[in-house]
């Protein structure tokens, strides 16, 4: 039995050590590019860091030494099929990979990427993020992010160029002035945070404001009046060459809107409308006149012998002796934030039109 416990042990051992050899780890680049001045025809072989690096105090270099054949950025995926071990660096857990690029009036001068560990001002640990730093016509900057186990190293030179190109030419673009240490990943991301958060909180905000003022009754009492009413048939040339009846009335309106005015109620909208019905049509509906009332402004309306805005026409003869024309007041409520409810006033005024047509100017 014990015989039996050992040899159990002795495979496990054994089976682990092939599943943790054969688990795909995370790499990244490793090498540095010589930069534009070295091509194929270049005797760089027997260049040095020192070489590359032009003795730049804080420029970072390591091996093997890359250069391209026309100068421009190497091209990474032939590095990674045919110098996967030699060109990259297994990423340990508490590292991440890197590329430092090296600029001199907007042209890069030379790239490294590698194995590092990276700290901000404040030292905590970076993972991912490009860091920019200017100083006059020359800038560095530092992308860094952690590859996936088993696939292509993500500190691709080319790709972090893009990203840190574009991060240069904002920071030139909002910042050419001062000549200091700027970090565009985290002001980008915080920014946009801010304005996530701040959209958010505006959104709840206006969602409650709706909320606080659903339930309020705006219905009021309102008085109206007719005090002259004539009718006269005359061409509507607006339509038809036919001859249409055309209303003409004066009219007292007496009501107090003051109340409806609250944090939520923006402007009022009024309007006075006439209902009747015809042999041609079983709803008629004429907006007679109309009126916007701001916050602040005097709600308080008190008007006699008013004129309407706007003319009474019929689609026919259905005014004369008309019997039952009907007047109501009703306003649309303008919020901040919420629905627009169509309110009408209570009480209404009904009148009638004379049995002959005016042949007086009105």
């Amino acid at each position: 039995m014990f015989r039996h416990n050992i040899l159990l042990s002795v495979v496990l051992i054994v089976c682990a050590t092939v599943v943790i050899a054969q688990s795909p780890v995370s790499r990244c680049f490793q090498y540095t590019w010589l930069g534009p001045r070295f091509n194929n025809e270049s005797i760089f072989l027997n260049a040095t860091c020192q070489d590359a690096t032009r003795l730049a105090s804080g420029v970072p270099c390591v091996h093997p030494l890359v250069a391209s054949y026309d100068g421009t950025w190497p091209d990474v995926d032939y590095i990674w099929r045919n110098y996967e071990q030699n060109a990259s660096c297994i990423l340990a857990s508490n590292d991440v990979c890197a590329t430092y690029t090296y600029y001199f009036n907007g042209h890069a001068e030379n790239s490294t990427s590698m194995c590092t560990r990276a700290v901000n001002r404040l030292g905590n640990a970076i993972t991912s993020g490009c860091y920019t730093q200017r100083n006059g016509s020359y800038v560095t900057t530092a992308c860094f992010c952690r590859s996936v186990p088993g696939g292509v190293p993500c500190n691709d030179a080319y790709s972090h160029f893009l990203s840190a190109g574009i991060i240069f030419f904002l920071a030139v673009l909002m910042f050419k002035n001062f000549n200091v240490e700027y970090i565009m990943y985290s002001v980008l991301t915080r920014g946009n945070a801010i304005l996530t958060y701040t959209l958010s909180v505006l959104a709840c905000l206006t969602f409650l404001c709706f909320l606080s003022t659903l339930t309020v009754d705006y219905r009021t009492a309102a008085q109206m009046n007719t005090v002259k009413v004539v009718v006269k048939n005359v061409p509507d040339y607006g339509a038809s060459r036919e001859r249409n009846d055309l209303g003409f009335l004066t009219f007292d309106l007496k009501t107090d809107l003051s109340h409806l005015f609250n944090w939520n109620v923006k402007q009022l909208f009024l309007y006075l409308t006439a209902e009747y019905i015809t042999p041609n049509n079983e709803l008629n509906q004429v907006v007679l006149w109309d009126k916007i009332i701001l916050r602040g402004e005097n709600a308080l309306l008190d008007f006699k012998n008013m004129n309407t805005k706007y003319y009474f026409w019929d689609d026919g003869n259905g005014l004369k002796a008309h019997n039952n024309v009907t007047l109501t007041l009703s306003w649309n409520i303008i919020p901040n934030a919420g629905l627009l409810p169509n309110i009408q006033a209570i009480g209404q005024h009904s009148f009638k039109f004379p049995t002959d047509y005016t042949q007086t100017r009105v």
